[in-house]
């Protein structure tokens, strides 16, 4: 009996240590497949942060040299045309006033490349000065309507948030008035308590919704598709979608962190 006992305590206790090993076995391979996809999502958030970075330092570098071309032709063509008009003026008369109004011509041409690359208004005045000149301006180069809209109560914006704000305007504008050829843009900011939203509405030919992302406007050399990664970079949302009865509405929801006074 006392044989039979000792064979049922062996069998129970090598169960028992069958049983915790077995847990141990599942619970170390529970861990190591925990700590593996804990260093899965860290290897990826690193490389979101890495490609965020270089996103961010590219359009920064873009940014940078569009500030640059700009002020070289401000400055440096700009200057070469006014000093050949001055030239112009104290010539005899024969061909110098065809020839003014193109050195004119050419110096009005220079200048609106000038700003749309960079307009100083941007960094002297803010956005929404700058968005108003920029609605005027593109009213007053063809037949097309640019209208300007804004309600609700202004948050503060940074440089970054401002900049990105003006280029998707200025570029979905652009797009609609060069390539949609529409007779009315309407370019509507507005505030919530936590967000801006801005939308651009025309009444042009509209886009493929799937091409109009990779397109690249001639001029500014910055498609939407970029800027629907800038968006995404300070936490919005691009979209696109048909308007009715025709056209297309561009929008962004920009959130916006409020800190709070104490």
């Amino acid at each position: 009996m006392n044989g039979d006992s000792q064979i049922i305590l062996l069998f129970i206790a090598g169960t028992a240590v069958m049983l915790l090993m077995a847990v141990a076995i599942i619970l170390f391979v529970v861990f190591h497949q925990k700590k593996m996809v804990q260093e899965e999502i860290k290897r990826q958030n690193m490389e979101i942060d890495y490609q965020k970075k270089m996103l961010k330092a590219a359009l920064e570098s873009q940014e940078n040299e569009r500030k640059r071309v700009s002020k070289d032709l401000h400055d440096d063509v700009g200057m070469m045309l006014m000093t050949m008009r001055v030239s112009l003026n104290s010539q005899p008369n024969g061909n110098s006033d065809e020839l003014m109004q193109l050195v004119d011509e050419t110096h009005e041409s220079v200048r609106r490349i000038s700003w749309d690359l960079m307009p100083s208004t941007l960094d002297n005045f803010g956005l929404f000065q700058s968005t108003q000149e920029m609605c005027e301006r593109l009213s007053s180069r063809d037949t097309t309507t640019v209208s300007y809209h804004e309600e609700g109560k202004r948050l503060p914006l940074d440089k970054d948030q401002e900049l990105l704000i003006y280029r998707v305007a200025q570029e979905s504008a652009t797009n609609a008035l060069k390539h949609a050829h529409a007779s009315h843009i309407s370019v509507d900011f507005r505030w919530t308590d936590t967000s801006l939203l801005l939308t651009i509405t025309d009444d042009g030919l509209g886009f493929d919704m799937t091409s109009i992302k990779n397109k690249v406007s001639g001029r500014h050399g910055l498609g939407l598709y970029n800027l629907e990664n800038r968006v995404a970079l300070l936490g919005g949302e691009l979209t696109f979608k048909k308007n009715e009865p025709s056209g297309t509405v561009v929008s962004v929801v920009l959130p916006l962190v409020i800190h709070e006074s104490h």
